[in-house]
């Protein structure tokens, strides 16, 4: 009887938390990296907004620009260690590639401009299997942490209407497919998707010198349907290859953005914004199971506590015109973690983090220009000593490194 109920709480503990569980940029799990020229100003950039970019920073530049499209990606390598009893484990190392595709389209005599997003702002993994790391070598329990892994995109349209010369607002619909969600963990392998709606709403003030810049965006709830199969180790209790449907729910958190930019010089450009980030929103999640013989182990529902807390994210940068066609880039961002020391989990080894950009930027023609963007994110080591999981005690350290590209064409 105590087998099996070790045995039930190690296969909820996998099956909810695998459903968000990711090494991401942002404290948390989200990916503010949504363009190459952003991206080199810290993301410092809702109040310029002058790419169909603007689509992601903020839907109301659209006002100030010409018909365009921009495409752009983010390669990121993640590095993530853990040190415990004077030994050494590291996560998996791989690649990510996160893609961004943008569209602005109006007609030139209409204040009305209508825009197009297709991002990936919220997703990526953390992979300890193999790390030899104790608490991935756990054959069941509510300790054992593997793999997980979710993926979402966004689609969201925008419509940006120019009251005055100077000023701007903007609406658009969001649209999140998390269309992988994926476990492969001792006791458990858990499969599912998901969507869920939301909506944006943005401003901005333009003025030669001076722009401010305001944006929101509403937190969506995602519904995910997926299946659960017990593994090796639910072998005992005769659970390994028994399946059953299991349904949970997460909220990506919604986002509030102030920015303001100054244009010091005919050659400098300066800005900054602070992301104030909800992740209160992440407070718990309840997973249930439909009946079958695997409700020995992971019974009909359960709920597992987070608690994160909201955060407030600090950008600055700065852009350099060298000349008619070249422009450099930095920027410097400060961003908290929203975990807290009892509910901490390798399967998100995140700690405040500080992160330094550099960008180039290069214009073929009028209609035609080049961003790339190169980011090192280090993350303060977390010395985890007060978790609820004891098997979670140890130092961790990370770091990543990023690299993003984009063309834009105006037409």
């Amino acid at each position: 009887m105590k087998y099996t109920k070790y045995i039930k709480q190690a296969s909820i503990f996998c099956a909810i938390t695998a459903l968000l569980s990711s090494q991401a940029l942002a404290s948390g799990f989200m990916i503010p990296e949504q363009g190459a020229r952003a991206m080199g100003m810290g993301n410092a950039y809702s109040a310029i907004a002058d790419t169909p970019s603007a689509n992601w920073f903020n839907p109301a530049g659209l006002s100030f620009q010409d018909n365009g499209i921009s495409v752009s990606g983010d390669l990121i390598y993640p590095l993530n260690d853990y040190e415990a009893g004077g030994q050494t484990y590291s996560a998996k190392k791989g690649v990510h590639v996160v893609p961004q595709a943008y569209l602005r389209y109006g007609a030139d005599d209409s204040k009305i401009s209508y825009g197009l997003g297709i991002n990936a702002p919220f997703g990526l993994a953390v992979d300890w299997t193999g790390s030899g790391a104790p608490f991935s070598e756990l054959a069941a329990g509510s300790d054992s942490v593997t793999f997980s892994e979710i993926q979402a995109v966004l689609v969201n349209p925008n419509i940006a209407y120019q009251i005055s010369d100077n000023f701007s607002v903007a609406v658009g619909i969001q649209y999140y497919n998390a269309f992988k969600v994926h476990l492969d963990g001792q006791s458990l392998n858990i499969g599912g998707s998901g969507d869920g709606f939301g909506g944006n709403a943005a401003a901005i003030y333009k003025s030669d010198t001076w722009s401010i810049g305001a944006s929101y965006r509403s937190k969506v709830k995602i519904d995910i349907t997926g299946t659960a199969v017990g593994q090796e180790g639910l072998a005992l209790v005769g659970l390994q290859g028994i399946g059953a449907n299991a349904t949970t729910s997460v909220t990506f958190p919604d986002l509030q953005t102030l920015a303001i930019a100054y244009q010091a010089t005919s050659a400098l450009l300066l800005s900054a914004q602070v992301d104030r980030i909800n992740w209160a929103t992440f407070d718990q999640i309840v997973v249930d199971y439909d009946p079958s013989t695997l409700n020995i182990a992971t019974g009909t529902t359960s709920t597992i506590p987070e608690n994160w807390k909201a955060t407030v994210a600090v950008r600055v940068g700065a852009e350099l015109k060298v000349n008619q066609s070249t422009r450099l880039r930095a920027g410097y961002i400060s961003d908290p973690t929203p975990t807290n020391p009892t509910d901490f989990s390798p399967r998100l080894p995140g700690n405040d983090r500080q992160i330094v950009s550099l960008g180039y930027g290069h214009d073929f023609s009028e209609n035609l220009s080049m961003d790339l963007a190169y980011m090192y994110v280090w993350l303060k080591d977390r010395t985890a000593t007060a978790p609820t999981k004891t098997a979670y005690y140890g130092t961790y350290t990370g770091l990543i490194h990023l690299l993003s590209g984009g063309i834009t064409y105006h037409f």
